[in-house]
């Protein structure tokens, strides 16, 4: 092993030495470069080092009095030409580069432009869509085949034109919306689908077609380089969809149009012994048993009675849902007349593996509502309380060991306290295959058996 003091001194040299080499070098450059401009230069060194007879260096060929590398020059200062502003804009290279990145950034934009214009000089009325978006299918259903427009409406398919990644960029910028569909109306966009949808839904889409394609709209932004105006075209819409008694076939491609029912109805009989009365749709049921009322403002239902003992419920030009509600409507007034001439009644039974269940009944003197105390759960010292709903009464069974009985007029008032009950019971963090443990719903009947 070698000393650090050797060691420095061999880094030391050998620092030297490329220092040395570096120089000759540069010398050497020097040298050629000289005998190349310097017409008083006999040989270059290439030559000067095949020469036999050549026993000097390449500085004694030259002239006397020329320069020599080694030698010191004179500096001349130059003055440096002052820099106009295209030359001090064009750096290194002349610009020449960013000036062909300048040209063609500008031609794309103009492309773009031109194809723009192209297309909304098609027709007023254009429909920017992509062929397998279920929203574009929509938007095209109603425009195409629901209404009756001339000119026709022009449908462009991003996905399939060359320039349609440019051009969605450039209705987003220029109307503020950048997913498809987008259709414009004389350059103002009218939205997509959903909206088109709710339009044709409500009756406002032909009307607002007329106004958009009549209406002296502001000078749009798509025209960079032009300042030509645009005329607008006046649309004749047909509406012919509730021309047809029948209603409207819907293909299932259009990816989930609604249709829409003319008239649905449902009837419900009333018995004698029960009055039924509808204001604002309130329903107010009496019976035997006793009143109950029902609010049902918040469903678009027309009720009527074709018959005394007959009640209709109907919707008009509703969709699926709307036709559903009828039917919820329907059983819950059934369920009311049900409450008031039999009423309910629901049977709960006590599960329990080990700690036996104990349950208290309880009235409150101030609400009248009942409650009860479960204790013993699981062995738990914590005393669950359940209030019932108005109207619910609680006994416990008689002839049966661990049963309670629900009943009262409102199944809805029944259900829920029973489902209370059995909530208020859950087994939490352990495996309910094994502790079972509960108050489970066993029977569900009616006080009043049906003969």
């Amino acid at each position: 092993m070698f000393s650090p003091r050797r060691l420095r001194l061999y880094l030391i040299s050998a620092v030297i030495l490329g220092d040395v080499r570096r120089t000759q070098a540069l010398r050497a450059a020097g040298t050629s470069q000289l005998g190349k401009s310097n017409p008083n230069l006999k040989g270059s060194s290439r030559d000067h080092g095949n020469d036999k007879d050549n026993d000097g260096g390449v500085f004694d060929k030259l002239k006397p009095g020329a320069l020599r590398p080694g030698d010191k020059q004179k500096t001349v200062k130059v003055e440096e030409p002052e820099q106009t502003p295209t030359s001090a804009k064009k750096g290194k290279g002349d610009g020449k580069d960013e000036e062909e990145a300048t040209d063609d950034t500008k031609s794309e934009d103009e492309i773009v432009n031109e194809e723009m214009n192209t297309i909304l000089k098609r027709s007023p009325i254009i429909i920017f869509s992509k062929s397998y978006c279920p929203y574009s299918k929509k938007a095209k259903y109603f425009m195409l085949e629901k209404y009756n427009i001339t000119p026709a409406p022009f449908v462009v398919e991003l996905d399939e034109h060359p320039l349609g990644r440019q051009l969605q960029d450039l209705l987003g910028t220029n109307t503020g919306r950048r997913t498809v569909p987008n259709i414009l109306v004389n350059g103002k966009t009218i939205g997509g689908g959903d909206d088109i949808e709710s339009l044709y839904l409500s009756g406002d889409l032909g009307t607002k077609l007329q106004a958009l394609a009549t209406a002296k709209l502001p000078k749009r932004n798509f025209e960079k380089s032009t300042k030509r105006k645009r005329t607008t075209k006046r649309i004749n819409v047909d509406k012919t969809t509730f021309n047809s008694p029948v209603s409207p076939s819907v293909s299932f491609f259009t990816g989930g149009v609604k249709m829409l029912y003319i008239h649905s109805q449902e009837t419900l009989q009333i018995p004698e012994n029960v009055n039924l009365h509808i204001r604002s749709r309130i329903v107010t049921v009496e019976g035997p048993r006793g009143k109950l009322v029902k609010d049902l403002s918040h469903l678009s239902v027309c009720f009527s009675r074709p018959k005394k003992d007959t009640i209709a419920i109907e919707v008009h030009h509703g969709g699926r849902k709307a036709v559903a509600t009828l039917r919820t409507v329907r059983t819950i007034i059934n369920n009311l007349i049900i409450g008031v001439t039999r009423g309910f009644k629901y049977k709960m039974r006590y599960v329990y593996a080990h700690f036996p269940i104990n349950v208290n009944i309880e009235t409150n003197k101030e609400t009248g509502a009942v409650e009860l105390e479960i204790r013993n759960f699981l062995g738990e010292k914590v005393v669950r309380r359940v209030v019932c709903q108005k109207g619910v009464d609680v006994v416990a069974s008689s002839n049966v060991k661990d049963e309670i009985v629900l009943s009262g007029n409102s199944i809805e008032g029944v259900s829920q306290s029973a489902a209370d009950i059995q909530q208020i019971c859950r087994v939490r963090n352990k495996d309910i295959r094994k502790f079972l443990d509960g108050i489970y719903v066993s029977e569900k009947g009616n006080i009043v058996e049906e003969e």
